[in-house]
């Protein structure tokens, strides 16, 4: 049975003075950094939440201004070919004038050149169809 006597008061009285020593030595103080390590937890996950947000917008601006590269550089790449077309083209028709002024000069020099020949061939002509007409008559004409 249990015996209520004065050791019981000296033990309840220990036992609040143990209560009131641990609370201010260790549950306070541990608390407290419980509290302020859930703060800094609290902190963090804010922090990161907002990085989170920053590297998404970052994200967004890039892929915006990939997009606006791309359709810059084919914009550029379509005027390139445009104008290595048109410069082909120059080129194709300056070498088709150029290939029209040569034949034209060839036909004028090959006009002139038989026109010479045909020039020295009726020269010599009367002297050569004397020459058979007397062979072939086998007198002088």
């Amino acid at each position: 049975m249990i015996n209520v006597n004065f050791t019981l008061f000296i033990q309840l009285i220990n036992f609040l003075i143990l209560l009131l020593l641990l609370n201010a030595l260790l549950y306070k103080p541990v608390l407290g950094k419980i509290r302020e390590r859930e703060a800094q937890v609290k902190a963090d996950r804010d922090e990161a939440s907002l990085l989170e947000t920053e590297v998404l917008e970052q994200e967004k601006k890039h892929q915006e201004a990939l997009i606006e590269a791309r359709q810059v550089a084919g914009k550029e790449k379509a005027e390139l070919l445009a104008a290595a077309k048109k410069t082909e083209a120059d080129i194709l028709e300056k070498a088709r004038i150029e290939a029209a002024r040569i034949v034209d000069e060839m036909r004028l020099s090959i006009q002139a050149e038989s026109e010479k020949v045909r020039t020295a061939l009726k020269g010599e002509m009367a002297p050569l169809a004397q020459s058979i007409s007397e062979k072939i008559i086998g007198r002088a004409i």
